[in-house]
């Protein structure tokens, strides 16, 4: 048995207080269809139409071979991550990429897809493998949401049912990433000590997988020996605090002291990446900051409702999430 380790306690304060008068729902961050370019309205369409037809045919259940078939046939020939690399190119040529709309296309080319596109890559080699059936099914599923989540016109009647109450435990947030691989080498262990329900309905949980998708995407990118961690403690009464954790090797520690010296912070405000776009911190640090109804974002990360630290060679990205026990204030 584990115990907390104390540099995940020493983070950030623990009873970070709500300011919301009501619990967050999830909305907050839609972009319209009608804000992008014609044709990528046709990839996203065609992303969305592949991750809901897998976690139909999932839901649905029958033979697994016929799972794996559709998982890899619609991936194999390259297309579909053709096109998630492409989303966005018409939008921006066309002028209409506001910083919404850029939030957004992060998001939706990122997210559960990356890890699904993943997963559909290692099971053409190894369709017997009821791990990566696994990763493909639930990545499937939560990226449906996520896109539910950010373009509510993409599919009404599931966004509907999103918008339902649906309370949502802490197995459904951390069973799927045990042993989970992500990206060409890296490996995710989960060690949590919170019990409880983290979210009251489906809009919420596509929320907090928004940032902890893009916390271990990242971290399985950088990760220096190819081991991911995601921690889920207990932090101050009904809060608990989310942390990624992974080694850096010494030129991605040199590339973080050269642009933000030691306020890691800093990397949540967007711009800052080595070979990305430097979004998907600043979309975490906008959820956040929503959920406890800050000022902001740059708040969210001074008070420590989200942020980074460096402790060594190993690099911790943590956010709190309120629990359904956690009241909003009067």
């Amino acid at each position: 048995m584990w115990t907390v380790p104390d540099v995940l306690l020493s983070l950030a304060p623990a009873d970070l207080p709500t300011n919301r008068s009501a619990r967050f729902d999830g909305t907050g961050c839609e972009v319209p269809l009608d804000r992008f370019d014609p044709p990528d309205r046709d990839i996203i369409r065609r992303l969305y139409a592949a991750v809901k037809q897998v976690h139909a045919l999932r839901q649905a259940g029958g033979p697994e071979a016929a799972f794996v078939g559709a998982v890899v046939g619609a991936t194999a020939d390259g297309g579909l991550m053709a096109a998630a690399s492409a989303l966005g190119d018409a939008t921006r040529s066309a002028g209409r990429a506001t910083p919404e709309v850029y939030k957004a296309l992060h998001d939706v080319r990122g997210g559960g897809l990356t890890v699904f596109l993943g997963a559909a890559e290692l099971l053409a080699a190894a369709p017997s493998d009821r791990g990566l059936l696994r990763m493909a099914a639930d990545a499937a599923r939560d990226h449906a949401k996520i896109m539910r989540n950010l373009l509510p016109d993409i599919d009404p009647v599931g966004r509907a049912a999103d918008e339902s109450a649906k309370p949502h435990g802490i197995d459904h947030f951390t069973t799927k990433w045990a042993g989970a691989r992500v990206g060409p080498g890296a490996t995710v262990a989960v060690r949590c000590a919170f019990a409880g329900d983290v979210s009251a309905r489906c809009l919420e949980t596509a929320s907090v997988d928004r940032v902890v998708y893009n916390y271990v995407n990242n971290a399985a990118r950088f990760s220096a020996d190819g081991a991911v961690t995601l921690w889920v403690v207990p932090a101050g009464a009904g809060l608990s605090r989310w942390v990624v954790q992974n080694a850096i090797a010494p030129d991605q520690a040199a590339f973080l002291a050269e642009r933000v010296g030691g306020d890691l912070g800093r990397l949540f405000g967007g711009g800052i990446t080595r070979g990305g776009t430097g979004i998907g911190l600043a979309n975490c640090a906008d959820v956040v900051a929503d959920c406890f109804g800050l000022d902001g974002p740059a708040e969210a990360v001074r008070s420590g409702y989200l942020g980074a630290a460096l402790r060594g060679s190993d690099f911790y990205a943590w956010f709190h999430w309120p629990s359904l026990a956690h009241p909003p204030r009067d």
